[in-house]
């Protein structure tokens, strides 16, 4: 029987005790819970109430009302007509830097639109996020694609080929803590995980490119290549998302694959020359 690919839509569950949270007298609670109330925007477009926050995060009602008045005030949130929240412009002001250090996106447009160009599809880079990726750069030539993502958006590495470029970077033992991590936050994705994810990160290693097809979303065929570890040890990978009615299976394989092989490629000697 196939293993099943991790729900791609999946809630985030409330909070689980951080290391040291209980006795570290250097932790700042408070501040904590304020950004695990931030992050559970990150599997919404919509707004939450005070009430859905409290229910994501497992925090009181009253803790919540005075956490989401402070971040207002603070412009990280702000409410719609209904009085519920939405992130506010604070948040994307205190990512502006984070994106601005990261060169190898104005370097990589010119490429990238030309492979979403080739491909129907959108093409992206990613980083690691945790259990998850998060874009940092993506681009499209068109919307007629059943997935529309943009900077910011985070997903599992399990399933997805650029989640499997981005392990072929680990080392042996970040690629143990992550099976660990998986085991201890995500205990249904561990099957998954040792039997699907582990060896096409095997295989990308190999080859220089990774497939997933229709593994995350069932009308999305994924290709995604490697790019390389910073000074300070993240990674970052390409990836192309691709609608299956474009491209068969071994057409993903046998074109697509090599192809972004040589995007990265690409990208990796203009980002070593810049």
């Amino acid at each position: 029987m196939a293993t099943a690919a991790p729900r791609k839509d999946r809630p985030l569950p409330p909070p689980r005790p951080r290391r040291g949270e209980a006795n570290d007298p250097s932790f700042a609670t408070t501040l904590a819970h304020g950004l695990d109330l931030l992050a559970c925007f990150r599997n919404t477009q919509g707004s939450l109430s005070n009430a859905d926050l409290a229910l994501q995060t497992g925090l009181s009602r009253p803790t919540v009302s005075r956490l989401t008045s402070t971040l207002a005030e603070l412009g990280y949130l702000r409410r719609d007509a209904k009085g519920r929240f939405i992130l506010g412009l604070a948040v994307l002001a205190a990512a502006y830097p984070v994106l601005s250090a990261l060169k190898v996106r104005q370097l990589a447009r010119p490429l990238m639109r030309e492979f979403a160009a080739y491909a129907g599809g959108t093409v992206s880079i990613a980083m690691p996020f945790g259990l998850d990726f998060i874009y940092v750069e993506t681009l499209r030539t068109t919307d007629a694609v059943p997935h529309v993502p943009d900077v910011g958006f985070v997903s599992s590495l399990a399933p997805t080929a650029v989640g499997r470029a981005l392990l072929s970077l680990y080392t042996s033992e970040e690629l143990h803590d992550y099976v660990a991590a998986v085991k201890a936050e995500r205990p249904d994705e561990t099957d998954y995980v040792r039997k699907r994810t582990l060896p096409d990160v095997e295989l990308c290693k190999e080859r220089g490119f990774a497939v997933s097809l229709g593994e995350w979303r069932r009308e999305i065929f994924g290709v995604a290549a490697p790019l390389y570890r910073t000074p300070t040890g993240e990674c970052l990978s390409v990836n192309c998302g691709v609608p299956s009615f474009r491209f068969s299976a071994e057409q993903i394989e046998r074109e697509c694959g090599p192809r972004i092989l040589g995007l990265a490629r690409s990208i990796r000697a203009l980002v070593a020359d810049g």
